[in-house]
């Protein structure tokens, strides 16, 4: 099994090989001696790494690590190695640092990679997502009402009409921009046209003056019009758009939208309903192979298990059917939809884990494609966007089986 210290071998010797590529390994080695003295003095078991002279080395000879650094909390190393991370992302400039960080989380492999997330709390996808904004390629600040609500707008045309058509997609949105004027005045400062139809050069006009409105009124605005297309579409038996809107949106854009507290989820999917869907979703999946209220049992008990992390999860309990023609009945408050996102897609990773964890060897590979089949694709769509990793879980799963 690997250890901390084959965990920050690997990872120093993908970044000297990295950084060696575009210039030279001596000069990589070189750097990375220097950059891990001057952390020593807030990382002193950095000292347990050393970095060899290359000129005479392969690669993998160039890195030692002394096994004294395994008595070091791995959390307290993952900070240091974030650090590391950060400071070359820096050294490199905006675009250079971004993919820098990706190819290290590529070339050192999941088994790598899901030991620096699960026991270093080092996310490299995390790390690359946030890196963006970080620099600030844009500045957020600079980002006006009238940039925000005219690229939101028009993205929301282009997604609509993914589902529908042009004519449909700018019609229906123009609507809902009029309906929502009397309750949201930044709306008047909007027109939606079908240049097709007038020979205009712009489907979406906003007025400047939008600038001179509170950056919060105008959040209120876009959540509005967001909700209401959502539950339209969601009606009229389409999908959400959230997750595509999501996508199409910069990382600078959806971050300012953020400040604006605009929060782009799938309509009508709170914390509770989703939850309750997930704990369905399991039963069924594993009633198949045991009796229902084994099922059950088996749920109560991992929530019970999982509960002293996450206080929240006392507030769900799963009832059997009290005889053979009733159904079970999941008892979930509403207090749940209050939790932060991170703790919640957190306990569902855990829950996830736990009941995998719970079944028969031979069960286990499969179990996560079952729950993707299984699951709503509403609710599958809404635990994929708080960042519930469902393939890092199987990927995990594959190497613990592999090594049993």
């Amino acid at each position: 099994m690997l250890d901390t210290a084959d965990v920050c071998k690997k990872i120093i010797e993908t970044i000297i090989d990295i950084i060696g590529r575009k210039t030279s390994q001596e000069y990589a080695a070189v750097t990375i001696r220097k950059l891990l003295k001057k952390l020593q003095r807030t990382y002193p078991f950095l000292q347990y790494i050393e970095i060899k002279n290359t000129r005479s080395l392969e690669l993998e000879d160039t890195v030692a690590v002394n096994e004294s650094i395994n008595d070091v909390h791995p959390k307290k190393i993952g900070k240091a190695l974030k650090e590391i991370m950060k400071v070359l992302m820096n050294s490199l400039g905006k675009t250079a640092g971004y993919f820098f960080i990706r190819e290290t989380r590529e070339k050192i492999g999941i088994k790598y990679d899901i030991i620096l997330q699960k026991k270093m709390d080092v996310d490299l996808t995390f790390m690359q997502s946030t890196y963006l904004v970080e620099k600030q390629i844009i500045n957020l600040c600079d980002i006006q009402n009238y940039d925000i609500i005219r690229r939101f707008i028009k993205t929301l045309i282009d997604v609509v009409e993914k589902q529908t058509s042009k004519t449909f997609a700018i019609r229906f949105i123009a609507q809902h921009v009029d309906a929502l004027r009397e309750s949201h005045p930044c709306f008047s400062y909007i027109t939606i046209t079908d240049v097709r139809e007038t020979l205009g050069s712009e489907e979406v006009v906003v007025q400047q003056e939008i600038n001179n409105i509170d950056k919060q009124e105008v959040g209120k605005a876009i959540n509005a019009i967001l909700k209401d297309i959502e539950q339209t579409l969601v009606d009229l038996g389409r999908n959400s758009i959230a997750g595509t809107l999501k996508m199409h949106l910069t990382i600078e854009y959806l971050a300012k939208l953020r400040n604006m507290g605009v929060i782009i989820t799938p309509y009508n999917v709170s914390y509770s309903a989703m939850f309750i869907e997930v704990i369905k979703t399991l039963i069924h999946i594993i009633a198949k192979t045991r009796r229902e209220n084994d099922a059950i049992l088996t749920i109560n008990e991992i929530l019970r298990k999982i509960d002293n992390t996450y206080e929240f999860l006392r507030q769900i309990k799963v009832e059997p059917a009290a005889n053979q023609d009733d159904l079970y009945h999941i008892v979930i408050t509403r207090d749940i939809d209050r939790v932060s996102e991170g703790d919640a897609r957190r306990a569902i990773q855990e829950l996830l884990e736990n009941i995998i964890e719970s079944q028969e060897r031979e069960l286990r590979g499969e179990f996560i494609q079952e729950f993707k089949q299984s699951l709503d694709k509403k609710y599958l769509s809404r635990i994929e966007e708080l960042g519930v990793n469902l393939h890092l879980i199987e990927l995990h799963q594959v190497l613990l089986n592999q090594r049993e």
